[in-house]
C-alpha cells in the first residue's frame, strides 16, 4: 500500500528582480519543506541596474552585471521557467503564461519592474529605446554602435528624462563614444522640470549641470516631448530636434496585466500593497520593487527599496506558510544615492550631504560587486 504523500504548496514568484533574487539565495541556505518554489521570468540573465552605466560605458562586462537565473534556481532547487506572463486568475489560483500551460500558485509574488511611460507620446512605442527592459536597451544600444563605426557622419543622441537614469546613462554613452570609439556625437538632454535631477539637492544639481556645460551637452529644461517619427523629435513648444538615437528615460510606467488581472492597483498602474508587501486586494499575492506602490508611504521608484524588500518577503513568505504574524517593511526615510558622471569618478548624496571623486566611483564599486558576489553559483 502507498504511504500518502501530501500535496506540496505552490510558491511562485513572478520576475527576476531584485527582492527576488535576494528570496532565491535564501530559499537556498533555508530551504522550506513542503513548498515547491518556481521562478518565471522573460530572461535567463538579470541585470543589476545599478551597474548598467558602468556597462553601457565599458567598464563592466555583461557577466559583470548579470545574474544566471537558471543557475540560481538550479542551486536553489526551483524550477525555472522562461516566459511571460499574461494574466492571473486569483480565484482559481492560476497564471497564463505565454507558450506554457497555466501554473497553479497557492502563494505568488510579483516582482517585474517597470519601463518608461511614454504611452502618451506619440510614435514613441516605434521611435527610440526605451531604458527598460534593460536587456533590450542593452541589445539596440550594442547594434547602434556597430553600426555608427562604419559611418564617418555626426551623430546625435537624445535623451528624455532628467533623473538619475537619463543622466547617469546619458554621460555613460557619451564617456564610451569619447573614450572607446572613434564616433563623432553630439549630445541633448531634454528634462520636464526647470531643473535636472529634480529629487536630488541643489549641490548635486549644480556638480551635474556644470559637468554637462563642460562635456558641451544640450539641456533643454521645462519640456516635454509630444511625438516622434523616424528623424525628429517634436515639442510641445513647437520646436522640433533631429535625432539619430532616442533614448526614453521618463518616469516609471506600469505593466498593464495586473491591473487587467483585479488585482487592486493605484492611479498608475502599480500593485497597491500594505506594510508587510502583501496586495491590498489579494492577501496570498505579494509585490515588491517597482511594481508595487507602497501604501503605507509613497516610495520613489529606486533599486535600494527592491533589495532591502528581498529579505522581508522571504521571512513574511515564510511566516505566510506557516501561518505566522508577517514582519512590516520599514523603509528609510532617505537612502544613499550614488550617481556616476561616466568615468572612474561619483557623487554621493544624502538628503543634503554631498561628496563627489574618484573614491566615491571605487566605493560604489565596492558596494555593486559585493551585491553581485552573493549570486555567482
Amino acid at each position: 500500500m502507498k504511504a500518502y504523500s501530501p500535496r506540496k504548496k505552490q510558491l511562485c514568484l513572478v520576475g527576476g528582480g531584485h527582492s527576488h533574487v535576494t528570496v532565491i539565495r535564501q530559499l537556498a541556505l533555508k530551504p522550506l519543506p513542503g513548498i515547491q518554489v518556481t521562478l518565471i521570468s522573460p530572461d535567463i540573465f538579470t541585470p543589476y541596474s545599478g551597474m548598467l552605466p558602468g556597462l553601457i560605458a565599458g567598464h563592466y562586462t555583461h557577466q559583470d552585471c548579470h545574474i544566471n537565473l537558471h543557475r540560481l534556481c538550479r542551486w536553489a532547487g526551483i524550477q525555472f521557467h522562461r516566459g511571460f506572463v499574461k494574466r492571473i486568475n486569483p480565484d482559481l489560483r492560476e497564471l497564463s503564461c505565454a507558450q506554457h500551460p497555466p501554473i497553479k500558485y497557492d502563494l505568488l509574488s510579483i516582482n517585474i519592474g517597470s519601463q518608461p511611460a511614454i504611452e502618451n507620446i506619440l510614435g514613441a512605442n516605434t521611435f527610440g529605446y526605451t531604458i527598460k527592459p534593460i536587456n533590450n536597451f542593452l541589445h539596440h544600444w550594442q547594434r547602434w554602435l556597430e553600426f555608427c563605426a562604419k559611418s564617418k557622419q555626426k551623430q546625435h543622441i537624445v535623451v528624455v528624462g532628467g533623473g538619475a537614469a537619463g543622466v547617469e546613462v546619458l554621460l555613460a554613452m557619451h564617456y564610451r563614444l569619447r573614450n572607446t570609439t572613434s564616433i563623432n556625437a553630439a549630445f541633448t538632454l531634454i528634462c520636464s522640470d526647470n531643473a535636472i535631477l529634480p529629487s536630488h539637492n541643489p549641490a548635486v544639481q549644480a556638480f551635474f549641470l556644470r559637468h554637462f556645460q563642460s562635456l558641451n551637452i544640450r539641456i533643454i529644461k521645462n519640456c516635454f516631448v509630444a511625438s516622434i517619427d523616424r528623424q525628429q523629435l517634436q515639442l510641445m513648444d513647437g520646436s522640433s530636434i533631429d535625432y539619430d538615437f532616442t533614448v526614453w528615460a521618463i518616469h516609471a510606467g506600469a505593466q498593464t496585466w495586473p491591473a487587467m488581472s483585479g488585482l487592486k492597483c493605484d492611479n498608475h498602474g502599480f500593485i497597491e500593497v500594505d506594510q508587510f508587501l502583501r496586495s491590498t486586494s489579494h492577501p496570498n499575492i505579494f509585490a515588491v520593487g517597482d511594481s508595487a506602490a507602497f501604501t503605507p508611504r509613497n516610495l520613489p521608484k529606486a533599486g535600494v527599496y527592491a533589495v532591502r524588500q528581498g529579505s522581508v518577503l522571504f521571512n513574511n513568505i515564510l511566516a505566510t506558510f506557516k501561518q505566522q504574524p508577517l514582519a512590516p517593511f520599514k523603509p528609510q526615510q532617505r537612502f544613499l544615492s550614488l550617481l556616476t558622471t561616466g568615468g572612474h569618478h561619483a557623487v554621493a548624496s544624502r538628503g543634503f550631504i554631498f561628496f563627489q571623486g574618484k573614491w566615491v566611483w571605487y566605493w560604489k564599486n565596492h558596494i555593486d560587486q559585493s551585491f553581485m558576489n552573493r549570486f555567482k553559483i
